[in-house]
């Protein structure tokens, strides 16, 4: 569960690790508290007559493979789930001269792009791995970027056939996007580059609040009463999920979106201009009426309209707030 945003939380602790270690000179051994790989392995002959706890206790060691996971950033499910237990956290915040866990868990969050970093992860991780409500709340959330706008919608309308449109004459195939002089490879590869690019824009737009309410996270959830600890961590990342799903609720574009406006219009000329390909497809009528050369030329002078506001939020966006994609 939450692998891929545990993945990104992990490595970052490992990395934050591996530079101290490579700082203060220190090999993996020497974090499990070995002198040496010589002295590692005569401690590995007591194994036949003394359990695992006993030698952690008597020799204040830790045990190898997990030491060498941590600074890997890596967790496995039988022997380090939540990467490290507390005591490891704690012996490595003094080896390492850390100083706070904190300082080793998230480094200095208050004022690096880990929260935003972080933010992106999971807001991804949802599209791709929540449940269906949650894909069309952030959707709706993000359509406030007129680009994704944009390619979201051609995405339902020839990628996944979400929104239905006018179909080849006697047939029940969707006209493809082609005939809108629209390329699918286009549409695959801007697909992906607006989403992100949209949820960019959507933390930039709410940075105050979303900074206070990650950090506030980093800060707290992750607190107990002797220190730091990354136990439960899937319920942890649950109850950040849930803070996103509320935040990303209550801003849901209204009409005055000018992403909003843009679906709106790609949306019902889209399926005008659909009609009209369809029944020039079928050879049943000479030429097309006057009404629907004019709503041909309206379609057409939607896609000015578009490119328009791209460069309104732009504007705003670059030169105003000073964030650029």
């Amino acid at each position: 569960m939450y692998d891929e945003i545990k993945n990104f939380m992990f490595s970052e602790i490992g990395n934050r690790i591996k530079s101290k270690k490579e700082e203060y000179g220190f090999t993996n051994y020497q974090l499990a508290g070995y002198r040496n790989k010589a002295d590692y392995e005569g401690h590995q002959k007591d194994s036949e007559t003394d359990n695992k706890e006993d030698r952690q206790l008597r020799y204040d060691k830790y045990d190898l493979s997990i030491i060498t996971n941590i600074v890997n950033g890596k967790f496995y499910p039988a022997k380090n789930p939540n990467l490290m237990s507390d005591s490891i956290l704690s012996h490595l915040t003094q080896k390492l001269k850390f100083t706070t866990e904190i300082s080793l868990l998230w480094g200095d969050f208050e004022n690096s792009n880990f929260p935003q970093v972080l933010f992106e992860k999971v807001v991804f991780d949802i599209l791709y791995s929540g449940n269906e409500k949650q894909k069309a709340i952030i959707n709706d959330a993000l359509i406030d970027y007129v680009p994704y706008a944009e390619y979201h919608s051609y995405w339902q309308m020839f990628i996944v056939g979400e929104i239905e449109m006018p179909k080849f004459p006697d047939s029940k195939f969707t006209i493809s996007s082609s005939f809108y002089q629209i390329k699918e490879d286009e549409i695959l590869e801007q697909y992906e580059l607006t989403q992100k690019n949209a949820i960019k824009y959507f933390f930039y737009k709410h940075n105050e609040s979303l900074l206070s309410m990650i950090r506030g996270f980093l800060r707290d959830e992750f607190r107990t009463d002797d220190g730091y600890s990354l136990k439960k961590i899937d319920k942890k990342i649950s109850i950040l999920l849930s803070r996103f799903m509320n935040y990303f609720k209550k801003n849901i574009p209204n009409d005055d979106s000018l992403g909003l406006r843009v679906r709106s219009i790609i949306i019902s000329d889209f399926k005008k201009f659909g009609t009209l390909i369809s029944k020039d497809l079928s050879g049943k009528q000479a030429q097309l009426e006057l009404s629907e050369l004019t709503q041909k030329l309206l379609v057409e002078s939607s896609f000015a309209y578009i490119t328009n506001l791209k460069r309104v939020q732009k504007i705003e966006s670059e030169i105003i707030n000073g964030n650029k994609f």
